[in-house]
């Protein structure tokens, strides 16, 4: 599928002379397209990538739910945990990993 690309998935800012030529004939976005098809489906049904999936803290529903998912999922800045992002436009106290493990990390220190 990468067609010898696979510098697109390791730096997708890098760029080769072919890419460059495609885009100025207008058929580098369907190729890139294809391709961000055929991985997100690689990424759903592999059992070693669902792995490093997450689920939602907030809600807890057993779906997973991946950071590439932009449209539909927001990251922590500090734990990189991932939410829905309904989830997280509910829930405006922070994160709840965050809280926890400052809980957790301040009950330790009182022991």
């Amino acid at each position: 599928r990468l067609n010898h690309r696979d510098y697109l998935l390791e730096s997708p800012h890098r760029f080769s002379v072919a890419d460059l030529q495609q885009m100025a004939n207008g058929v580098h976005k369907g190729f890139l397209k294809t391709l961000i098809k055929f991985a997100s489906q690689h990424v759903y049904h592999c059992d070693l990538c669902t792995q490093r999936s997450f689920i939602c803290q907030i809600c807890q529903q057993h779906d997973i739910i991946f950071p590439f998912e932009f449209d539909t999922t927001v990251r922590c800045a500090e734990c990189k945990t991932v939410f829905h992002q309904s989830c997280q436009a509910v829930v405006k106290k922070g994160c709840p990993h965050c809280a926890r493990r400052r809980k957790y990390q301040e009950q330790n220190v009182f022991t």
